[in-house]
């Protein structure tokens, strides 16, 4: 007998997932707040890496990215309890880093 293996969850993904955004569309939105805050944001291709790399559990993101998330969510922090200082750990290393 076989089991099926269950689906992976990527529970730092769902929050734009529940919206329907495409990663350019949450990047578009960090910008704008970025930009009124006088922040200054990777370019576009690397902003969709390393939110790939956050939402699969494989990289940090960086305090005052995860803090414009909180604000684009509504929410101080919508990964867990208390204000957002940093997001998760990594969970695997990657690329030798």
């Amino acid at each position: 007998m076989t089991t099926t293996p269950a689906p992976t969850v990527y529970r730092w993904r769902q929050p734009r997932l529940a919206r329907g955004w495409e990663p350019v569309q949450l990047i578009g939105r960090m910008k704008i707040l970025a930009q009124r805050d006088g922040i200054e944001l990777p370019k576009t291709y690397q902003l969709i890496r390393d939110i790939y790399l956050w939402e699969h559990h494989r990289a940090d993101l960086p305090a005052h990215v995860a803090s414009l998330l909180g604000r684009i969510f509504e929410h101080p922090n919508p990964f867990g309890t208390g204000p957002i200082t940093h997001l998760p750990t990594k969970a695997v290393r990657t690329r030798g880093r």
